[in-house]
């Protein structure tokens, strides 16, 4: 017992400077969507503290990375938004970089005057958007263009998928909620409903339908999920903030595969 002390007490004290220093640190307020995003966060009843999710894992870690103090709160996505534009929050968490998006949110690498892109190697993680339908569904997507197409293919209000949706003119019941919208295809009411492959996959467990729908081959959008920052907080915490989107990048390089593992079970 005395050599644990001896070995505990020089842990306990970094330990208790680094809480004091982290009282000194800028708060980071970040939104994210109150809809059940497993694997990705936590389901909002709230999860065992050692499983919050797949991005939540890498954005503690990043924060701490940055000497941020780290604030959550769940919003509905439009919400988020909404709180990102008004300076309310100071991010929010997933996001694809779509060019409007510029007007409230500042993405990593991505210049106020359009001429630098977005940097991949700064993401949260990759994203891949499937359409899921009936196994007997006419509906096909061949990476261009839809076939088949009756009653039109939903998405989660205000999601980048939906934007491209629309861009194709095959988006309808924008508003419906991920679970209700795989019960009207199902039923034949919709032609299909696009979600992320593993949210796809997870909800679809969840709400026993497997064998009772599938999702197609080809990834309707291949994108990037992104943290972007309020402009009001990037232009206060402009070193900060760069800091956070490497540390981000560096925390998903080196736990992708033991991330994967543990939250997607591959």
């Amino acid at each position: 017992m005395p050599g644990w002390r001896l070995w505990a007490l020089p842990l306990l004290s970094s330990l208790l400077v680094s809480a004091a220093h982290a009282e000194d640190w800028p708060q980071l307020r970040l939104c994210y969507e109150s809809q059940d995003l497993s694997p990705y966060t936590s389901t909002p009843s709230g999860a065992a503290a050692e499983h919050p999710g797949l991005v939540v894992e890498l954005i503690e870690q990043a924060a701490r990375s940055a000497e941020l103090q780290l604030v959550l709160h769940r919003q509905p996505w439009k919400r988020c938004v909404h709180e990102v534009r008004q300076g309310a929050s100071d991010g929010l968490f997933v996001a694809v970089w779509w060019a409007d998006r510029d007007a409230w949110g500042r993405f990593p690498g991505r210049s106020m005057d359009g001429q630098t892109p977005v940097d991949p190697g700064r993401s949260l993680w990759p994203a891949d958007y499937r359409v899921i339908v009936r196994p007997d569904s006419p509906l096909q997507w061949d990476g261009q263009r839809f076939q088949g197409i009756i009653h039109g293919v939903g998405a989660p209000l205000g999601y980048a998928v939906s934007q491209y949706l629309q861009s194709l003119g095959v988006l309808t019941h924008e508003s419906l909620a991920p679970a209700t919208a795989l019960k009207m295809v199902v039923a034949g009411r919709l032609d299909g409903y696009a979600l992320e492959t593993e949210l796809g996959l997870a909800l679809i467990k969840r709400e026993g339908l497997q064998g009772q729908l599938v999702q197609l081959p080809t990834p309707v959008v291949q994108a990037h999920w992104y943290l972007p920052l309020s402009h009001q907080f990037y232009a206060a915490h402009p070193e900060r903030a760069e800091r956070l989107w490497q540390a981000i990048g560096e925390q998903r390089e080196q736990r992708a595969d033991e991330l994967r593992q543990r939250y997607l079970g591959r």
